[in-house]
């Protein structure tokens, strides 16, 4: 394998890794990800799943022109074909509209960063978003693609000429900068 490739494996398992750390773990005690029995190092077999899944959505994006239509149906179809498979390891049987739109937008904002896909659709929509904007979501409860729409939509209000992602990137700071 040619050091390029190699290079580009490390920084997409690194990415993935940043990502899944992210998107899976709310900090919200009454939303958790998984089901209360699913302990924290009797994840293997879902962090592989997971991963696999990012293989495929960077597939998707890589070749560009995704519509924001077909983002949203991606995100509504994730949590539901997560659910259908994970179902019995994830809290309430759901891997929730939220949280796929996290893994999902996070993802995709390394990859535009690490120039490997073009600009997404959407920016990761988390509470410092959400505190930023000043706009009412919980990511970490919410399962309806209307409410993260809703979502959507009150941020391109805020975001004004700029695109999603590009707002997000110029606004976002952590809560500790």
């Amino acid at each position: 394998m040619s050091i390029k490739n190699n290079k580009k494996r490390f920084l997409q398992y690194e990415l993935g890794l940043l990502t899944l750390n992210a998107a899976l773990s709310t900090r919200n005690g009454d939303a958790p990800v998984y089901a209360k029995g699913v302990k924290f190092n009797k994840r293997a077999k879902e962090k592989k799943f997971f991963r696999e899944f990012l293989e495929k959505l960077e597939y998707i994006y890589v070749m560009g022109g995704v519509t924001e239509e077909q983002h949203i149906e991606f995100i509504q179809k994730t949590s539901d074909d997560i659910s259908k498979v994970l179902g019995d390891k994830l809290h309430d049987g759901r891997f929730r509209i939220g949280i796929a739109q996290k893994l999902i937008n996070l993802h995709l904002k390394y990859l535009w960063i690490t120039g490997y896909i073009e600009e997404p659709p959407h920016c990761p929509i988390d509470g410092i978003v959400r505190d930023k904007a000043k706009i009412s979501y919980n990511w970490t409860t919410n399962d309806s693609i209307e409410s993260y729409m809703q979502a959507v939509n009150d941020l391109k209000k805020v975001a004004s000429a700029r695109s999603l992602s590009v707002w997000e990137l110029e606004e976002f700071h952590r809560r500790d900068e």
